[in-house]
Order: C-alpha cells, then structure tokens, then sequence
C-alpha cells in the first residue's frame, strides 16, 4: 500500500510539473571587456591596481598562462576581434602597408591606393568589417557598445568610409590624436568628431564607458560593452601626416588627481631590462623619445 501511495504520489508530482508552464528565462550573460593598450603583468603593473584586484580579480579569475599569438598593437586587435591569427588576416603590422604586400611595392607606397594602406583601411578591405565579434553578437541578440580606441589608422579622416559595422552605440578615439592624453578627438556614433582638448583621454572614456553602460541596461537584451583606453601606452604625437612614420613618444601622462601616487614606482630590472643591442622589425617607425 506504501509503495502505491508512493507511486501516486509520484505520479500525481509529475503530472503537476508537467502542467506548470516554465517560464524561459534568458541565460545569456552580459560581458563587459577592459582592453588596456601596452599593460605588461611581468613589470608588475597589478601591484599598483589594488581596486582592480579587490573588485574583479579576488572575485574571478585570473590567467597565468594567457598567450597573445601576436604582441602588436593592430595585429592583435584584429585577432582579438576577428578570431584569425595574423596569418589569416593578413593585418601583421602597425604601419603602412599593415600587411604582406609583393616586395617590390614597398618601394612603390606611393602608387597604393587608400584602401590598401593598412590598420582599418586594411581591416576594411579584408572584409572583416562584415564578418567580426559585433556583428556576431547582434546576430544573437546582443546590443553592442564600445568606447575607445579601435585601430590603427581608424582617423578623422576615414571614419565614416565605411563607419565601423556591428555596434549599436559606439564612441571611437580618433587617429591622429589618438594617443594624446590631454588632446584626444572622438567619434560618436554617425556623428562627426570632436576635439576634446584639454581634458584628460582616460576620464572621458570613463564617463563615456558609463554612458554606454547605461544605454545597454536600458536596451532590455543582453549587451556587450568594450572599454578601450589607451592607458598605460605612451603619449606619442604623429609629426606630419600618419604615413610618415615619425612620432614623438613621451611618457604617459597620469591624471592630476593621481600624479602623486606610487612616487617610488620603478620598472623592475630584470636581465631583459634596457639591453645593449636592440632589434627592430625593417618596418619599424622613426621614433623621437623623451
């Protein structure tokens, strides 16, 4: 008798479960990703965040054993967004031409046509700017955000030829002031750019970043927000036009409301540190450093 009140019992729980409608619930998360441009964890740089340790790290994970295929700027980026080695999307420099062209053209620059230079030019005419992350994302329903700097080259001269595909709401950093703290240009969504001289690159993306972070709560769909600052890389200024090659690095500029910190900070002296020989890539820039 036990064992058949038993079964009705059972019998009756799962004809009840089976009659309660279940509410579908959307398990897709939303993903907020920090890019930082030229941090390098083995000169011990997450020793002076200790906000970054306390709110993400000590509450996720932490990779030792990260490999970044290609250790440039541009290249890099491509990957990240793409999913493609270097090899694959043919991005594998920072400056002109930014890819593998025939020998012989390298000395023909000249003759290349726009789209053929490189960095975004270069991401464009691959085709990738109809085939990456964002435009994945959306596909499954995501609203897309990103703030901050995207690419090489991506300039106020190009930046609606074409608008970079894929993001619900985005505000670029623009070349050829991309990497000035204190004098960067912005891009906002099919607006034109604008200078923001004066104010201080990293707030601003902050402020920016929040903005977008709003809009995305708001959408009602999961969202993916990038926040691209170009901290800690160097504040570097393009003498002439972007094909020129000539820079003049400087060290980054910290905030004023931070400069006071961390006085005895110091590049550890490891056995790579400042090395008597240096060896550069053929196509490396002319630099001017300070």
């Amino acid at each position: 008798m036990k064992l058949l009140s038993l079964a009705l019992a059972f019998a009756a729980t799962t004809n009840a479960i089976e009659q309660i409608p279940i509410e579908e619930k959307n398990a897709k998360p939303n993903i907020i990703v920090i890019l930082t441009d030229d941090q390098d964890l083995h000169m011990d740089s997450l020793d002076y965040m200790p906000l970054l340790k306390k709110h993400i790290t000590d509450h996720g994970t932490f990779y030792k054993r990260h490999y970044c295929s290609t250790a440039i700027c541009c290249p890099s980026r491509v990957t990240l967004w793409t999913g493609r080695n270097a090899h694959n999307t043919n991005v594998t420099d920072v400056f002109p031409p930014y890819g593998k062209v025939p020998f012989i053209i390298l000395f023909q620059r000249q003759k290349l046509k726009r789209n053929t230079l490189g960095g975004y030019p270069k991401f464009v005419s691959q085709g990738f700017n109809d085939a990456y992350l964002p435009i994945w994302l959306q596909e499954a329903g995501y609203s897309t955000y990103y703030t901050g700097k995207l690419f090489n080259h991506h300039s106020v001269d190009n930046w609606n030829s074409p608008h970079p595909a894929g993001w619900t709401s985005s505000d670029f950093l623009l070349d050829p002031h991309t990497y000035e703290y204190l004098n960067a240009t912005f891009q906002r969504n099919d607006q034109p750019p604008v200078s923001l001289e004066g104010e201080y690159s990293t707030d601003i993306i902050a402020g920016k970043a929040f903005g977008l972070l709003e809009e995305g709560i708001q959408s009602k769909k999961p969202f993916f927000l990038t926040i691209a600052p170009i901290a800690p890389h160097a504040n570097a200024r393009f003498a002439g036009n972007l094909e020129a090659k000539k820079i003049r690095m400087t060290a980054p500029v910290p905030a004023e409301k931070y400069k006071h910190l961390f006085p005895d900070a110091k590049v550890p002296r490891r056995e790579n540190f400042n090395p008597d020989q240096v060896c550069l890539p053929i196509s490396s820039p002319i630099f001017t450093v300070t």
